[in-house]
């Protein structure tokens, strides 16, 4: 009973991360259609202000997470932990880091290109940082939702030792967490921009995840 039940379990689970993966798919395509006939949504301005005269996350914490979650940087910290992995044995999981860091770039070119949101004005916001492409979606966020999202879902699947999985999950959620607000406080992204970066990162990332979970089963 239980051999002739995995094959409905396996299709019933590929049903449900179908389903979650579609949701997000069509999230994300409604936000970047409606970022692209609007140069802001309802709320970016009350949001980024209230962000901006906050203490937190600050310029100190904002320059450092947009230096680390640059896409170029992540394409290089992705590169190496890639090499690790691949040194570690853990071959597969390698192999799917550096394929969503492929499809990265190529991706989040193409959206910020068809959308062509532009950038806060300084007569809305306080513009605190340099920028040089267009405003949908955040690729800082996007960038650093994709390699730490991925971070976070190997530290708590692979063997590590337990102060090695402490600092990783920290430092994987903190730059989750803080990446957007960060992008705010600058002033180079709306609000709409950072959620649009969340959603692509997810609907980048869940594939990779999934294909790892399938990999990593044993056959019936």
């Amino acid at each position: 009973m239980n051999v002739l039940a995995r094959p409905w379990r396996f299709w019933g689970g590929a049903a449900l991360w179908g389903g979650i993966w579609l949701a997000l798919l069509a999230g994300a395509i409604v936000l970047s259609v409606l970022a692209g006939l609007h140069s802001r949504l309802p709320g970016d301005v009350d949001i980024a202000e209230w962000v901006q005269g906050s203490l937190f996350p600050g310029m100190g914490v904002s320059r450092l997470v947009r230096a680390v979650g640059s896409t170029e940087v992540v394409l290089a910290t992705g590169a190496a932990v890639a090499v690790v992995l691949w040194v570690m044995g853990l071959r597969r999981q390698a192999l799917l880091l550096g394929l969503g860091l492929v499809v990265l770039p190529f991706l989040q070119h193409g959206l910020k290109e068809l959308v062509d949101r532009p950038r806060p004005t300084p007569d809305l916001v306080e513009l605190r940082a340099g920028f040089s492409s267009p405003s949908f979606p955040s690729g800082h966020v996007m960038s650093s939702a994709l390699l730490y999202g991925f971070l976070l879902y190997l530290s708590l699947r692979i063997a590590l030792p337990s102060i090695l999985r402490v600092a990783l999950l920290g430092w994987c959620a903190f730059m989750l967490v803080v990446s957007g607000p960060a992008n705010v406080y600058v002033g180079v992204h709306w609000p709409s921009d950072v959620v649009g970066g969340y959603a692509w990162a997810a609907v980048l990332l869940l594939p990779l995840v999934y294909a790892d979970q399938v990999m990593g089963r044993r056959r019936w």
